[in-house]
């Protein structure tokens, strides 16, 4: 999306920086937004893109927000207004924290002499779907082939991009299409980290490493017995042994994980959080206090997982919980969790680098309530001053931590391995892509900077 069409701001590797918007003014209460557009921006057929496509587009997601409702905040756009060409104001019905990844950064700016008659944008599949201002233009799709190919938008109001035509293939088999040189990059993360190895000592290949902003964690089920009591989970958070888990699992592909969630590399991340060590003595001596020295519990997870599960279940059986192991695929688990129809569960969570990965503790779990925990939410996501917000996450990350709705396991690594003769400008960008996507391919790579 991000090559085809653009955003009024970015990101580089430092944070935002200007884009189709030249500048911008905030009102103090962060509710209204006046943007400055660069001048002479052209979509791929020519047309001007002007303040009124600007201000189309707010409306038009807002009014069609139920086709996009998990991706942009429209419920909190009044609306936006064309003053003339190059100006547009956005008016906000309140405050939106880190504006410029949740909207202003993310939504892609479409024109409006193409979508003003599309009534249904689900459904608008025509060749004029993809006309954008980007850098590359969509210029072949197939859909039973995965393949998508773009070709160089010369008259890009940044700059001609570093390469003519750019591909992407669907493969089985990442490691063996840069082998072959069937491709020229690809992405691996956690357990692939012996393929990364390979690659470079085998290849003259080289790669970056990535935080995946990701977590792999135990659900409890709080909303029943046996886990509806806070001190069996902290028994049972001393009885598993995550470094163990990083260890065999990964071999060194992840760093076990926050407490709270949020990964360490991010600028949300809170180091002051309760640790629950390693500790079956301590473990087996808490259950003994509290009656429940002989329980036998399910644990749910997905095949890819089994290897987890079964260190989970050994840990578990060494200070006398008995556990059975059910496995099946990620809808079923799903459904499952969604149900609260478990006892433990290992599932995965996240993949963004902002406070959004907190809204749902146990997502997409509905067993864990907390009040308090749900309020601070909603008002660190109106906190437009930093450092009130980051004060209200870290309470946020506190209440997991002692709470423990969840116990984090581990964060995978991600890694980038590229052919570096055909491009050598791959980056992993602060606290992620758009949304906060965690990926190397930032369009700003392809551009000469």
């Amino acid at each position: 999306m991000s090559f085809i069409f653009d955003t009024l701001t970015w990101k580089d590797e430092e944070g935002v920086i200007p884009w189709l918007a030249d500048n911008w003014d905030v009102s103090e209460d962060g509710t209204e937004w006046t943007f400055t557009l660069h001048s002479d921006v052209a979509w791929h057929d020519g047309e001007p893109l002007t303040a009124e496509d600007v201000a189309f587009t707010f409306d038009y997601f807002k009014q069609h927000q139920e086709a996009f409702k998990w991706f942009w905040p429209m419920d909190k756009v009044e609306g936006a207004e064309a003053m003339d060409e190059r100006t547009v104001v956005l008016t906000l019905t309140e405050p939106i924290a880190s504006c410029h990844e949740a909207l202003i950064g993310s939504l892609p700016i479409i024109p409006r002499h193409i979508w003003e008659s599309v009534d249904d944008p689900a459904k608008f599949t025509a060749e004029e779907a993809v006309i954008g201002s980007g850098l590359f233009k969509l210029v072949e799709y197939n859909k039973e082939e995965a393949r998508y190919v773009y070709e160089a938008n010369a008259d890009y109001f940044k700059g001609s991009p570093a390469v003519d035509t750019l591909t992407f293939i669907k493969v089985e088999n990442e490691a063996l299409a840069l082998e072959t040189g069937t491709t020229d990059y690809a992405s691996f993360w956690g357990k692939e980290i012996e393929a990364v190895r390979e690659l470079e000592e085998d290849l003259d290949c080289q790669h970056i490493e990535g935080p995946s902003f990701w977590v792999l964690q135990v659900v409890f089920n709080t909303t029943q017995p046996p886990f509806d009591n806070v001190n069996l989970r902290r028994a049972v958070a001393h009885a598993i042994d995550r470094a163990k888990i990083v260890e065999q699992v990964t071999h060194g592909g992840a760093i076990v994980a926050n407490l709270g969630i949020v990964s360490p590399f991010t600028d949300w991340y809170n180091p002051n959080l309760p640790a629950y060590e390693y500790d079956p003595a301590k473990a087996r001596d808490m259950l003994d206090e509290l009656g429940m020295t002989d329980l036998s519990l399910t644990l749910i997870t997905t095949g890819g997982f089994a290897r987890e599960a079964e260190l989970v279940q050994a840990d578990l059986e060494q200070v006398g919980i008995q556990v059975e192991v059910q496995a099946g695929d990620q809808s079923t688990i799903d459904g499952l969790l969604r149900e609260g129809n478990f006892d433990l569960a290992i599932n995965g969570h996240g993949g963004i680098a902002n406070p959004s990965i907190l809204r749902t503790p146990t997502w997409p779990a509905s067993s864990y309530n907390n009040e308090e925990y749900d309020s601070l939410y909603q008002e660190q996501s109106r906190a437009t001053d930093e450092e009130e917000r980051r004060e209200m996450v870290w309470q946020l990350q506190q209440i997991i931590a002692e709470d423990l709705p969840v116990l984090t396991l581990y964060h995978p690594k991600m890694w980038t391995v590229y052919n570096p003769s055909k491009l050598d400008t791959w980056f992993y960008t602060q606290g992620g892509v758009s949304l906060g996507i965690p990926i190397a391919m930032n369009k700003l790579i392809f551009l000469e900077r």
